[in-house]
């Protein structure tokens, strides 16, 4: 498994596919919260055929180390950055998902020369509403601070925990994998990640980040998500109305991995040269 330093912290990270098109710039595969690269490997599996895929486990998470103590989305797009740098890749597409589409979309404003086109999965507006937020931090933290490694040998609880996240069951390889990576991930980069992506500070930043990107863009959300409502990609699209919007049908909080045909399509049609 190959490593890299990354800000003096190892991440892991797969380089994986064939050049694509001439023209056609490697894919950058961002996960989500309490993720991992894994979770993308069907997608890279096909749209590795055609192009380059870099997929990495964000600082913290998945097999990457936690290190600086800094968990902010512009720290998270520096690591990007210096990955891409020492990878040699000058020019990229990126497709991220949930937490990890709002580090996307700040690397996309602060260093729109690195992107050509960007994918934003499952992500959008929220409104600040005090109660609901705290309920939810509360339990957030609860969760967090209290993950037994034995729940991941339970085939119930594998269910139960995947049911919160698609809309349709997922093969027990995938609930494992989602209730694996949740298991690993880093104290403190899960509460730092949780407060930079939809913080209240979050709520009145990310409308503007989503007003000044410049980098062609593609939401893509699922109908029936409860994680990130598709009405946060639809409320986001009314700021910008630059950019694109896909609600997929049928799906949840992991379109890709629930109805990965009519997402590659998706995103196939988007990233075309």
């Amino acid at each position: 498994m190959p490593y890299i330093d990354v800000g003096g912290v190892q991440h892991h990270y797969e380089v994986t596919g064939s050049p694509g098109k001439v023209g056609a710039p490697p894919l950058v595969l961002i996960h989500g919260w309490c993720g991992s690269a894994r979770y993308w490997q069907p997608l890279v599996q096909d749209y590795g055929q055609e192009s380059l895929c870099l997929s990495y486990d964000l600082r913290g998470f998945g097999r990457s180390a936690a290190g600086a103590q800094d968990f902010s989305l512009a720290s998270y797009s520096h690591d990007l950055l210096i990955l891409l740098d020492k990878l040699g890749l000058e020019q990229v597409d990126i497709n991220a998902h949930s937490m990890g589409a709002s580090i996307g979309l700040s690397f996309a404003n602060l260093y729109p020369e690195r992107v050509r086109k960007l994918v934003l999965t499952c992500t959008g507006v929220f409104e600040y509403q005090m109660l609901p937020f705290e309920t939810f931090y509360f339990f957030s933290n609860l969760v967090i601070a209290v993950r037994p490694n034995w729940i991941v040998n339970f085939a119930a609880i594998r269910r139960s925990f995947q049911r919160r996240f698609v809309y349709q069951l997922l093969s027990d390889e995938f609930a494992q994998l989602f209730i694996e990576d949740y298991v690993i991930a880093s104290a403190a980069a899960a509460r730092g990640t949780l407060s930079s992506s939809i913080g209240k500070h979050a709520t009145f930043e990310m409308p503007d980040s989503f007003r000044r990107v410049r980098v062609p863009t593609l939401l893509i959300s699922g109908q029936h998500d409860r994680i990130i409502p598709a009405r946060g990609a639809q409320k986001a699209q009314q700021i910008n109305p630059r950019l694109g919007l896909e609600i997929l049908a049928d799906t949840g909080h992991f379109p890709m991995l629930e109805k990965p045909a009519q997402y590659m399509r998706t995103m196939r049609s988007f990233l075309q040269v």
